[in-house]
């Protein structure tokens, strides 16, 4: 689902705007999440103690205890704890806790997940009884998951559900989305561009995780373009860096072409030097020095990871050539 694609009410639909997400969580979304998180936990509460853990929630002890009628016993089934996570716990963190609970109910591969039955001959029953259990052990954790999406899109969240549905995210356009995924597949079926692939499904992850990481995706975006050019442009020096490369385009500009418009051009390659340039220099943490460094921002690292998409693209699929010296 595109942001365009977002439901959004019809006072609004006349803009021809995407909408704007919210990077806060709502008031609406706030009591909705709030009771989505209630039921998700109360089906598998063995992870209560360990989401509080690792959302560090124990400060805050304020709970829906003193919501009770004075004199009335709550529910046989009340578990303050439960809903102290789900209702006291403060909206701004809300998307920890579900993100949370996501990795610790994480979808496992059914095969994984079967029971084993000892001690006798699995017949053709046994495994089909024991997929059945399996699939139906993990199909409140799909519907769950479902119905959460659905809420994060209605409520025009700018998180949704990872790939592997093991967390939250940045919401990202998905024709950009899969622009990076084209460039990870090509460079993944490519055994001369190393490991660019990976470089590059990291740099992304850590640029749209729920809690960026500028510094890290802006560091394997250079890697995941070092690992890709390595090849073509510096095949014999098994020390090269983004920087050495960039020198070795300047210092032979003449010999290098894309393949764009009618002649394959030098100067667009001059334009493929300086992208490589403006990644490499623009990590500003990338050394020490007697001057104080800064990390990376958010936007920064996510403009990094965009520009090594883009340059993957042309060592990957041969756009960028290098044509053999004058004789």
């Amino acid at each position: 689902m595109t942001t365009n694609d977002l439901w959004r009410p019809l006072s609004e639909r006349a803009s021809a705007t995407a909408p704007a997400l919210r990077t806060s969580v709502s008031g609406a979304l706030e009591t909705q999440l709030r009771q989505w998180t209630h039921r998700a936990i109360s089906r598998y509460d063995t992870d209560l103690d360990r989401i509080v853990l690792r959302c560090d929630l124990r400060d805050s002890r304020r709970c829906r205890q003193h919501e009770f009628v004075e004199g009335v016993d709550p529910p046989a089934d009340w578990n303050p704890e439960l809903d102290h996570l789900a209702y006291c716990t403060p909206r701004a963190l809300l998307p920890d806790v579900i993100d949370a609970w996501l990795h610790l109910t994480a979808p496992a591969a059914p095969v994984r997940t079967l029971p084993a039955l000892p001690n006798q001959p699995a017949t053709g029953m046994d495994i089909f009884m024991s997929a059945l259990g399996g699939f139906g052990a993990l199909q409140p954790r799909y519907l769950l998951r479902d119905e959460l999406q659905q809420l994060l899109d209605d409520g025009r969240s700018a998180y949704t559900l990872r790939a592997d549905q093991a967390g939250l995210r940045q919401r990202v356009d998905p024709t950009v989305e899969a622009l990076a995924k084209a460039a990870v597949t090509s460079a993944d079926q490519d055994p001369a561009r190393g490991s660019a692939g990976d470089h590059l499904k990291r740099a992304w992850t850590a640029a749209y995780a729920l809690h960026p990481e500028p510094g890290k995706a802006y560091g394997e975006a250079i890697k995941a373009v070092e690992a890709a050019a390595h090849a073509t442009v510096e095949p014999n020096n098994s020390k090269a860096t983004l920087g050495t490369m960039i020198k070795v385009m300047e210092n032979t500009r003449d010999r290098w072409v894309v393949g764009i418009g009618s002649e394959p051009s030098s100067a667009a390659a001059e334009t493929v030097a300086r992208m490589m340039r403006l990644l490499w220099t623009g990590q500003t943490s990338r050394h020490g020095g007697s001057h104080r460094t800064r990390e990376e921002t958010t936007t920064e690292a996510r403009a990094a990871v965009h520009l090594a998409v883009a340059l993957l693209n042309f060592f990957t699929d041969g756009i960028l050539a290098k044509q053999p010296p004058a004789s």
